[in-house]
């Protein structure tokens, strides 16, 4: 599977075991198909639904897919991994969340909710 384009890897294993017509339930081809997925997707297909066939399996990806895609997608809107802000006399700030509001982070506009677990606002 290339740069985590779930719908062309299945369009493509599809297509080429129509053309050979192959049993795309057979063990063997099942483990290839998991094979060419991202190690952690077919990690968390096995842990979560164990697919038997190709159509579980197929269904399973898809569904694990969709969350990776959610669970990006929310860090991605809703903050971002703060590791430059310093704490002051020279201690930077490992941890901690940003979030970013709507008209940006102003934290003079006496919004107390802009800093998350870690950070101090300012005095």
């Amino acid at each position: 599977m290339k740069n985590n384009n779930l719908d062309e890897y299945l369009a493509t294993f599809e297509t080429h075991a129509l053309r050979t017509d192959i049993d795309m339930n057979d063990h063997t081809n099942l483990q290839t198909f998991a094979l060419r997925l991202p190690r952690s997707l077919a990690d968390a297909c096995i842990k979560m639904e164990n697919p038997k066939t190709y159509e579980q399996w197929r269904a399973t990806v898809q569904h694990q897919q969709k969350i990776y895609l959610k669970t990006k997608l929310l860090h991605s809107e809703y903050g971002t991994f703060n590791t430059n802000r310093t704490q002051g006399q020279g201690q930077r700030q490992t941890s901690g969340w940003i979030w970013h509001r709507p008209g940006g982070n102003n934290p003079g506009s006496n919004n107390q909710n802009w800093h998350g677990p870690g950070n101090r606002a300012p005095p």
